[in-house]
């Protein structure tokens, strides 16, 4: 037996030994692949760059610059933050520059959850009206999102959507789907987030001039208790999506994009809300789907709810209404009286990270079903 020990500590130091002499280069050292500090990545990641916000509205990708002619640079966009750091101290736009105190009161300690939403206010406008099966099992933000999503990994993304740029995936918890009917029909062509979103929450209207002139953001609403269907081009499968609107100087912008709703349900949606649904029904007769409308005596716009569809043709086929605000733009608070019904229709329309649905898709969500 002693002998047996000795003859595999003696294996293990010769395969060390070729194993070193492997990685060896010319000049005899061993080459070590670089590793980058938190410092570093944090660099390159999109907490500090910004990158989405520049990618989306640039004119070199068709965003709302074609409109405004105004480089981001010259926008407070960059600049953005919750108010304060992670400490309470005050910041000052006009010298901000993203790092670790905006988040950590020491470094390396723990980030609240409270603290991610005083920057993502779209996911705390979802959690102030629907649940999700994952907080309700009491995770949190880091419960999901790596460090590499956070502090980055060393290489430098244009947006959120790019491949890579964030790592969590439904399949990393759910590697195996449980076979049903469902499943079976629709797992090889739709993600999971396309059945298992209950809503997506997104601002309507952006008044672009409140921006620009007195850095304000000014929402004419909130849209609610809908979703975008689409493909994400990264995967092919269909996906949910959202829309992006802004007005500025009476020009108006629209902007599709694939999303990811923290909304998830165990329970997925029911067939008929997606096929043979209103929507589909609207554009089957009508050739439209009026997504935003004018409501004349509410003096407000109002979204289609439930499951809409991205069709080929949507940058005909989607009819928004757009306002505009005559209030004092410098004015920190918003006059709900103060909103005039602009237009129908956008001037500018934009979609990165997607594809519209195909026309034998919508077909196929044409047909009625019934739940198995």
């Amino acid at each position: 037996m002693k002998r047996l020990n000795l003859f595999g500590a003696a294996s293990l130091t010769l395969a060390i030994a070729v194993a070193v002499v492997m990685l060896q280069g010319c000049g005899g050292e061993v080459r070590k692949e670089p590793t980058l500090s938190i410092e570093e990545t944090f660099r390159t990641s999109l907490h500090a760059t910004r990158m989405g916000k520049a990618t989306w509205y640039s004119k070199a990708n068709g965003g709302f610059e074609t409109l405004t002619n105004i480089p981001i640079s010259q926008l407070p966009c960059q600049k953005c933050h919750g108010g304060t750091k992670a400490d309470g101290t005050r910041i000052d736009p006009a010298t901000y520059q993203p790092d670790c105190a905006d988040c950590h009161l020491s470094p390396g300690s723990s980030v609240s959850d409270q603290t991610c939403l005083k920057c993502h206010a779209r996911q705390a406008r979802e959690m102030q009206f629907y649940s999700d099966v994952h907080r309700e099992k009491g995770f949190g933000c880091m419960s999901c999102h790596t460090l590499e999503d956070v502090h980055g990994d060393g290489k430098q993304y244009a947006s959120w959507l790019d491949p890579g740029a964030v790592k969590v995936k439904c399949e990393t918890c759910h590697p195996k789907v449980k076979s049903n009917p469902a499943h079976d029909i629709h797992n090889r062509s739709l993600d999971c987030v396309a059945c298992h979103t209950k809503s997506v929450v997104s601002c309507y209207n952006c008044h672009f001039q409140s921006e620009v002139q007195a850095d304000r953001k000014r929402p004419h609403t909130l849209m609610r208790d809908y979703l975008f269907l689409l493909r994400r081009k990264e995967t092919g499968k269909i996906y949910t999506g959202t829309i992006m609107t802004l007005n500025y100087n009476d020009k108006t912008f629209l902007a599709v994009a694939p999303y990811r709703a923290h909304t998830i349900t165990a329970d997925a949606l029911k067939c008929e809300e997606c096929h043979d649904n209103a929507a589909v029904r609207e554009y089957n007769q009508t050739g439209k789907i009026e997504v935003a409308k004018w409501d004349a005596n509410a003096k407000r716009v109002v979204n289609k709810k439930g499951v809409i569809p991205v069709p080929p043709d949507w940058q005909t086929a989607f009819q928004l209404d757009f306002v505009d605000y005559i209030g004092d733009v410098a004015a920190p608070t918003t006059d709900p009286t103060k909103w005039v019904f602009l237009k129908t229709g956008a001037d500018g329309k934009q979609m990165l990270y997607a594809e519209p649905l195909t026309a034998q898709q919508m077909q196929k969500l044409s047909q009625p079903y019934r739940s198995p």
